[in-house]
């Protein structure tokens, strides 16, 4: 089929979800969100798959407590996708207008105005993407770049880069010829961000603890760090107790990373800043992310064997038998 039909119909349903007021479009999205979390278990993959993340990443944890998170997660997720409808589609001031607090904006703004390149570190929480049209109204124009995952319907990705690009940022692709542009923008003194909490596609990349876990961690993110020695900001955007016109935007300097000096200690602090950013606001981090799938040993099976895992602790069957805990033999 062609790329263009599947990306028409999304393309089409976006279009339509952004003419209609942004309450109504995020509490649908929070509702649908909802019907997953209540049929069999069996039946509902992607909740699995935040239980499972839950549980392994937070070993005091309660079934209960995984249970009633893993929900809230989800409204906030549904909330999220939903919400990418006004982001892209209504004008700009109208999005930046519900950002309410920007913690950390004055370090951010000095480090964009300095002779040194600058860095950010983000991540897949809250109404992440709003953060892309922030950096892009403040950095330099042209010379802030945003790495980003091509949409695999090009009607979509034209319609996704067009509307993040509004700004004045530049998206750069995931691939070698991103990866060039990105080094170029570093040895100009430029801004780069990059969503740094992905699995990278070649699995030759280190492998660093997450949340105790030995993951593949980006590699590009210590070679740009070696080379150029930019400021380094961990930017998270949460939504507030005010919902979705209640956006709060961080900028955390990182000198942990900046100042690291080999491979595991730059990206072993880079997903310590990360981690500290999701458990400060567990439900609306996107626990539907298989960010636990590979181990320096090959592939964990948690996400496969997941309906007969959950079943076991449901069970009272220790975690560490079962691999999903931080001490158990990886």
């Amino acid at each position: 089929m062609n790329k263009q039909y599947p990306g028409r119909r999304l393309w089409m349903v976006v279009r339509l979800l952004a003419w209609l007021p942004l309450p109504l479009v995020t509490g649908f999205g929070a509702a649908v969100a909802t019907l997953v979390t209540l049929v069999p278990l069996r039946y509902a993959s992607a909740y699995r798959v935040v239980l499972i993340n839950l549980l392994a990443t937070h070993p005091h944890m309660t079934y209960a407590q995984a249970k009633k998170i893993g929900r809230q997660s989800l409204r906030e997720l549904g909330r999220t996708l939903t919400e990418f409808s006004h982001v892209w589609h209504r004008p700009v001031e109208e999005t930046l207008s519900r950002v309410t607090h920007i913690h950390g904006e004055q370090a951010f703004l000095d480090a964009c105005a300095s002779e040194r390149p600058v860095l950010m570190l983000s991540l897949h929480q809250g109404s992440w993407e709003i953060s892309n049209l922030y950096v892009g109204d403040k950095g330099s124009r042209d010379k802030t770049l945003i790495m980003y995952q091509p949409h695999p319907a090009t009607l979509m990705d034209a319609m996704v880069k067009a509307a993040r690009e509004r700004t004045g940022s530049v998206l750069i692709p995931t691939n070698s010829q991103g990866v060039k542009q990105a080094l170029a923008a570093m040895k100009a003194g430029g801004t780069l961000g990059i969503l740094s909490d992905h699995n990278p596609g070649n699995r030759s990349n280190p492998s660093v603890p997450f949340f105790g876990y030995d993951v593949p961690t980006p590699a590009l993110i210590d070679k740009l760090v070696q080379r150029y020695r930019p400021h380094v900001f961990i930017v998270s955007c949460i939504r507030g107790e005010g919902g979705v016109k209640d956006i709060h935007l961080h900028f955390e300097e990182a000198p942990a990373i900046e100042q690291a000096n080999d491979t595991a200690e730059i990206l072993t602090a880079m997903n310590s800043g990360l981690q500290r950013c999701i458990d400060r606001n567990l439900s609306q981090y996107q626990w539907t992310y298989k960010r636990f799938k590979w181990s320096p040993r090959g592939r964990r099976n948690w996400y496969r064997q997941s309906n007969r895992l959950l079943s076991e602790i449901r069970k009272g069957t220790d975690r560490k038998t079962l691999g999903l805990h931080p001490d158990a033999k990886q």
